[in-house]
């Protein structure tokens, strides 16, 4: 049977598409998320233990870009395009928390009591440099 091919994960070809109401779209993100710490989709296993970007269906640029979010504020962080992965700055493994999730800079600073004291002055070293836009 010929047809339109289906991916089993996302894709650039298979893209997410959140559904416009809030609601709803930080529903899917939740889910995404626990697929993604429990490493259960192919794509997953493939990154090397690296938390990945997916590809998003962006309606307003009519196309798909990559794209990954904190997981516990489900703001969108915008530094996790060139690879597909996200970078260490915002891997919470990385500060030290012992948890699979991506963190924006509010959340990693909301968390800072759990950091290490180098880990914690490294933290206000990226804030100097303007990796995040703290409010």
């Amino acid at each position: 049977m010929k047809g339109k091919k289906i991916y089993p994960y996302p894709s650039y070809k298979n893209p997410i598409r959140l559904s416009p109401r809030a609601k709803a779209a930080r529903e899917q993100l939740k889910e995404m998320a626990t697929c993604i710490t429990m490493e259960n989709w192919p794509i997953f296993q493939r990154k090397n233990d690296k938390i990945p970007a997916l590809p998003f269906w962006i309606e307003a640029l009519n196309s798909a870009h990559y794209q990954s979010w904190c997981f516990e504020c489900f703001k969108f962080i915008k530094e996790a395009l060139r690879h597909g992965i996200i970078k260490n700055r915002n891997d919470a493994r990385f500060w030290g928390l012992k948890e699979k999730k991506a963190l924006c800079g509010d959340c990693l600073e909301k968390r800072l009591a759990e950091m290490s004291v180098r880990k914690r002055h490294l933290w206000t070293e990226y804030k100097k440099r303007g990796y995040w836009e703290i409010n």
